[in-house]
This record gives structure tokens, C-alpha cells and sequence, in this order.
């Protein structure tokens, strides 16, 4: 992730660097979200932001590509890295020459999936998946999103990049993953799979947690930890409380943090 804030005090020599991103789900692009993400540009002009693009807006039947593409374009400014972040949705799937697979899902398999522009597939998690259908969805992905340039940069729907997923993106070319997060940030989440789910994937990832190698197969790829999850399920008093608690780490050594949202 290329893009960072760096937060420094006369208090302390170390900066706290922070990184800002926007996980787009595919679902469809509103107005009222884009009006959203431009005015928080407006209010916040020097913060720049990683956009995980996900290319399920430009498989759904009837999506009307150049249209889609302009509107992305309305909030990616310049300083501004766009990588690439997937839902398994079927058309998305499908449009890879691989089989749709309804499930496991991120949710939990009491739960149905949910429909959404003609689509499923959002909650099935891309780690149901083979490392070769993986990578077809990857590339087929990247070709989808031609008109913008895909970095190196990946995450995986429900923050759930098992072993196959990060051996995928790292065979892709991908040299960083930011998937890892802490669970306890999901507690309104209890009853649903997601949680414990999340716990399994990264067992030793807390809200402390510091970038770290993951080897794979295909090599290692940087974790860049969510560290602070997503504005879904976090709250504005919980990022401030977040910041400070990273400012004050960083009094003793350099200190990475994250913050982004749906």
C-alpha cells in the first residue's frame, strides 16, 4: 500500500504512518456514495487513499462499462493507489471461465445468499476456491479494470486470504496483502461466521499488529495489517482512540496503523 499519512508531535521522534482505504464491493456505484467520497476529498484534500477496486461492477448484466468507469474516476485523485479487492461474485466468476461455488460463506451457511443487481455471491469467500481458479478470477479482474492501473496491492473479501488466496495473488504478482485484521473489532457481528472466521485466518493479528512476511508457495507477500478493520464496524470515537494509542507507541519505535471504509 503505497499511499501514507505520517503523524508526528514535538512530543515524540517517531511518526505514526498511517494508510487510508476504500474497499469497493462490487455491488454498484450511487450517487449518494460518490457524492460521499468527494466530499470527504473536499474536507480532507492532502489525505491520500488506496482504492481495492473490485471489477463485479462491470460483470453484471447490462452494466454500462464507460459509465462505471467515470464514476470511479470522480474520487480517484491523483497520489491515489488502486488495487485490486475481490467479492466471488457469480457473474465476476463465471466471466472467468471458472465454476460459481455458493458457499462456504463468510456469514455463515444459515444464512442465504443475497442478491444484489441481478448478482450473488458477494459473502462467498474466495478461499472456497482452487489457487488456479484464484488466479483466473485475478487476471480476469485486472483485464475488466483496464482503464485503471492495478497495483501490487490486494484484499480479499471478509478480510478471509487463506492459504490459497495469498499463494493466488502472490503467483499474480501481487507483493502485498492487506486482508489481516483483528476480530474483536467485529463484535456486533456475534452470531454470525465472520468473527471466528477472521480469528482462524489470523490467529496472531491484534490491533498492535506491525507488518509482517507471509510466505507462500509463490514466494512472500507483506501484510499490511487492517488495524483499525473498516468505518462499518468501527466508530469514530473508536479510530480516534485508535490514533492516540498508536501516537503514543510511536514515542519508542515507528508505527503503522490503518483506517478505511466500505
Amino acid at each position: 500500500m503505497i499511499p501514507l499519512l505520517l503523524l508526528a508531535c514535538a512530543a515524540q521522534e517517531k511518526p505514526v504512518r498511517v494508510t487510508v482505504s476504500v474497499d469497493w464491493e462490487g455491488r454498484e456505484v450511487t450517487e449518494a456514495n460518490l457524492k460521499a467520497m468527494e466530499d470527504f476529498r473536499t474536507a480532507l484534500p492532502g489525505v491520500p487513499l488506496t482504492h481495492f477496486l473490485n471489477a463485479a461492477y462491470l460483470t453484471k448484466q447490462g452494466a454500462d462499462g464507460k459509465r462505471i468507469v467515470a464514476s470511479i474516476r470522480r474520487v480517484v485523485r491523483d497520489g491515489d493507489e488502486t488495487g485490486l479487492h475481490i467479492h466471488a461474485w457469480k457473474s465476476l466468476v463465471e466471466s472467468s471461465g471458472v465454476k460459481f461455488r455458493t458457499g462456504p460463506t463468510f456469514w455463515g451457511e444459515e444464512y442465504p445468499l443475497t442478491e444484489s443487481n441481478g448478482d450473488i455471491g458477494h459473502e462467498v469467500e474466495l478461499e472456497a476456491y482452487t489457487v488456479d481458479e484464484i488466479r483466473a478470477i485475478l487476471r480476469r479482474s485486472r483485464e475488466w479494470l483496464k482503464d485503471f492501473r492495478i497495483s501490487g496491492s490486494f484484499r480479499a473479501a471478509g478480510w478471509v486470504a487463506g492459504p490459497r488466496v495469498l499463494e493466488a495473488i502472490r503467483a499474480e504478482g501481487f507483493l502485498t496483502d492487506s486482508s489481516a485484521t483483528d476480530a474483536s473489532w467485529h463484535d456486533e457481528l456475534r452470531g454470525y461466521a465472520l468473527p471466528k472466521r477472521i480469528r482462524e485466518i489470523w490467529p496472531d493479528v491484534t490491533e498492535t499488529s506491525q507488518p509482517f512476511l507471509v510466505k507462500t508457495p509463490a514466494g512472500s507477500i507483506l501484510e499490511m495489517p487492517d488495524t483499525c478493520a473498516l468505518a462499518d464496524y468501527v466508530t469514530a470515537d473508536e479510530m480516534k482512540r485508535h490514533l492516540r494509542a498508536a501516537i503514543q507507541r510511536a514515542k519508542a519505535t515507528d508505527t503503522f496503523v490503518h483506517l478505511g471504509f466500505h
